[in-house]
C-alpha cells in the first residue's frame, strides 16, 4: 500500500512543466497559466468506499483579482453527466474555497466555529453514499444568471485529497478568456458558451493535448522473465521509481441543460518513445468524462485498446510522450446505451503519477501535470440553462 503525502518539490516541478508548456500554445487557446472568464476543473473526486480503504475529497479554490465583484455560475458534472448547478457572488479581490463532499468552504473549518462568511454550495454527487468522480465548470454571469459575461479576472486550483492513503495533489484550472468583449458585458447568446478563439467569443480548446510519461515497470505487471524495466532515478542520496500514471480527460463539447445529449467520442492516442519510434492504434471510448490508468486501456475496459503500448515492454524506453485528440469513430458506436452517435471533440486533461521512494518500504507520493495544448480545435459549445429575469410592471 502506498503511503503518499503532499509533495511540493516534485509536484511543483511537474505542474510547472505542464503550465509552462501549455502556455506556449496559440494565444487564443485556453490554458492553465492565465486568468479567464470560464474555468474548467477536469478532476473532482469524492469517492468514499470504506470496504476498499478509499476516502477522497477535493478542495476547490477560486480567486477574483479585480476591484469589482462578480457572480459565478458553476456546474458539478459527474462521470455519467449528471449535473448539479449553483451560483454565488465573489466580492472585490476575494479568494474563496469549498469542499466538494459537503459544499462547505470559506470561514467554515475546524478550530474556528465562530468563523463568518461561509461558502455554502451544493455538495458534489454521492455525499450520502459512495461518493463520485467528475468535473467542475464555472463562468462569470450577470446578476440574474441569464447571460455569461466577460470577466477575465478569475483563476482557480483543485486539490485532490486521499485521507486513507495520506496523499494529495493539486492542479490549476483551465481558463478561457472572453476575447474583444468589454468587462461585465454579455458574451454571445445566453446559455451557449462558444469556445472558438474568435473575437466576441471565448478562447478555443486545443486541437490536441500532449503529456510525457514514464513507462510502467514489468514488476507491476507480474512478469518474471529477468528483464528489469523498473524506471528508477537516483539523486540526492535517494532512489525514486515512477509507477502508474492516471489520466483524466474531459470533452470540451458539453450539454449541461436538463434536456441534454451526452457527449460521446473516441480518444485517439499517438505515442512516441525516446528513440522517436511512433506507436498508433491505442484508443478509449468515452462518454462525457474519463479516468483510467494508461496501461489499462483495453484490459479493465473492453471499449479501449493499446494499454501495453504505455508499458516498458511495449515502449522499450523509460520515457514516452503521447498526443490525444477526440474523434468521431464508428468503433465506439453503441459502447454505451446512451451513446447513439459519436462526435469530434477537443479534450482537456491532467495526469497524476505514483512516485515511490526506494527501498519498497519508503514513502510514496502522487504528482500531477496538466496537458500541453497545441493548435485550435474544432469549435466547441458548452450549453446551459439560463436564469429568468424577474418581470417589472411598466410604470413603476
Amino acid at each position: 500500500m502506498f503511503k503518499k503525502t503532499l509533495v511540493f518539490s516534485l509536484a511543483v516541478v511537474w505542474l510547472l512543466v505542464g503550465v509552462c508548456t501549455i502556455a506556449s500554445a496559440a494565444q487564443n487557446v485556453g490554458n492553465a497559466s492565465q486568468k479567464g472568464s470560464v474555468l474548467i476543473f477536469p478532476k473532482i473526486d469524492t469517492t468514499n468506499i470504506e470496504s476498499q480503504g478509499i476516502a477522497r475529497d477535493t478542495i476547490i479554490q477560486l480567486s477574483n483579482d479585480y476591484s469589482r465583484g462578480v457572480m459565478v455560475k458553476c456546474y458539478w458534472v459527474n462521470h455519467d453527466q449528471s449535473i448539479q448547478d449553483f451560483m454565488f457572488l465573489v466580492t472585490i479581490t476575494q479568494p474563496v474555497w469549498f469542499r466538494a463532499s459537503d459544499g462547505l468552504g470559506t470561514g467554515s473549518y475546524w478550530g474556528d466555529p465562530a468563523a463568518s462568511n461561509e461558502m455554502t454550495v451544493p455538495p458534489f454527487f454521492g455525499a450520502d453514499d459512495n461518493g463520485s468522480v467528475g468535473e467542475l465548470k464555472c463562468w462569470a454571469v450577470d446578476f440574474e444568471g441569464a447571460n455569461q459575461i466577460s470577466f477575465n479576472h478569475l483563476s482557480g486550483t483543485a486539490t485532490v485529497l486521499d485521507y486513507k492513503q495520506l496523499t494529495a495533489y493539486q492542479y490549476n484550472s483551465f481558463n478561457f478568456t472572453a476575447r474583444g468583449v468589454a468587462l461585465n458585458t454579455k458574451v454571445g447568446t445566453g446559455g451557449d458558451i462558444v469556445l472558438s478563439g474568435a473575437n466576441l467569443q471565448y478562447d478555443a480548446c486545443p486541437q490536441y493535448v500532449v503529456f510525457n510519461f514514464f513507462s510502467l515497470s514489468p514488476g507491476l505487471l507480474g512478469n518474471n522473465d529477468g528483464i528489469d524495466g523498473t524506471i528508477a532515478i537516483d539523486g540526492g542520496g535517494q532512489v525514486i521509481k515512477f509507477n502508474k500514471t492516471d489520466l483524466t480527460l474531459v470533452p470540451c463539447k458539453q450539454d449541461l441543460r436538463q434536456d441534454r445529449v451526452p457527449t460521446c467520442t473516441k480518444a485517439k492516442f499517438d505515442i512516441w518513445n525516446e528513440n522517436e519510434t511512433k506507436y498508433t492504434g491505442a484508443y478509449q471510448c468515452i462518454k462525457c468524462w474519463f479516468e483510467g490508468y494508461l496501461d489499462q486501456f483495453g484490459i479493465t475496459d473492453k471499449y479501449g485498446f493499446g494499454g501495453e503500448k504505455f508499458t516498458w515492454y511495449g515502449l522499450h524506453t523509460a520515457m514516452g510522450r503521447f498526443r490525444v485528440s477526440g474523434v468521431n469513430s464508428t468503433i465506439c458506436n453503441g459502447f454505451n446505451s446512451l451513446c447513439k452517435s459519436q462526435v469530434t471533440s477537443p479534450f482537456l486533461g491532467i495526469t497524476s503519477t505514483q512516485v515511490q521512494f526506494l527501498p519498497p518500504s519508503g514513502p510514496s507520493e502522487l504528482v500531477a501535470a496538466t496537458g500541453a495544448g497545441a493548435g485550435t480545435g474544432e469549435v466547441s459549445h458548452i450549453l446551459w440553462d439560463v436564469g429568468q429575469v424577474a418581470p417589472e410592471i411598466p410604470g413603476r
